[in-house]
């Protein structure tokens, strides 16, 4: 009697231990895929330091004819600014944290003289996918007094930073997504360029690796025709909070 209790208590010890493995086993399973879901591509910039976010692979590029001395910067604002060096601005950001310069920001001094300014300002190589969306907010200086335009350009083809080498160029950015105030309106927004902080939204299209995420970057182009100090349009343009969203 005593050797049959003892194979069986066995019997059921050894069931109880198959229950208890497999039930481990399948925790380590849950937690191994788990761990291998993907983490999340999107990206989000406040442009708090533009030196921050030169080091995160950020890119100027100013091919404004005749070229200027400045180019995308850290926004300088000042209350009720005038024209004038050093460039002060009158635009504070749409959001921060400890100062109102915290947005990027491009001055008509990008261009000298009569100027046909060609300034870009080019995002990090972003994993991104057909249908993947981009979102930021832009303004100029209220009232309008020198119209503003803006341009958003899509590098399908790679992840370089080459925009071409001239105003007639854009290099490897051959899908324009946007194109604020084509026309160099000084209306009030939608038809000229938004006077106060303003929320654009553009869906990925045009890649040709379809929904598989590669890398790829997006170009924000202050570009107007006559501009500069000595021209009738352009003043000044800020970026706030630039989102991209992975889908």
């Amino acid at each position: 009697m005593r050797t049959g209790k003892l194979s069986l208590i066995g019997f059921v010890l050894t069931i109880f231990s198959l229950i208890l493995l497999s039930a481990c086993s399948e925790e380590r399973a849950a937690a191994l895929v788990e761990s291998n879901q993907p983490v999340s591509l999107s990206y989000h910039e406040e442009f708090d330091s533009m030196q921050r976010v030169i080091d995160l692979g950020w890119k100027a590029v100013n091919l404004s004819n005749p070229l200027g001395g400045d180019s995308w910067q850290q926004g300088s604002f000042i209350v009720n600014a005038t024209k004038g060096g050093p460039f002060v601005s009158s635009i504070a950001s749409h959001s921060y944290k400890a100062s109102a310069n915290e947005h990027a920001f491009a001055p008509y001094t990008v261009g000298e003289g009569l100027s046909f300014i060609n300034c870009w300002l080019i995002s990090p190589a972003l994993s991104m996918k057909n249908g993947d969306v981009i979102s930021f907010w832009t303004t100029t200086r209220s009232p309008v007094s020198f119209p503003d335009r803006m341009q958003v350009w899509l590098n399908p083809n790679n992840e370089s930073t080459n925009v071409g080498r001239s105003d007639l160029e854009t290099g490897d950015f051959t899908v324009k997504l946007l194109d604020i105030n084509p026309t160099l309106s000084a209306a009030p927004y939608p038809t000229g360029y938004p006077t106060t902080w303003t929320k654009f939204e553009l869906t990925i299209s045009g890649l040709p690796n379809g929904t598989i995420p590669q890398k790829h970057r997006v170009g924000f182009r202050y570009f107007v025709k006559n501009g500069g100090p000595s021209g009738s349009v352009s003043d000044e343009i800020g970026i706030d909070d630039f989102d991209f969203i992975s889908k």
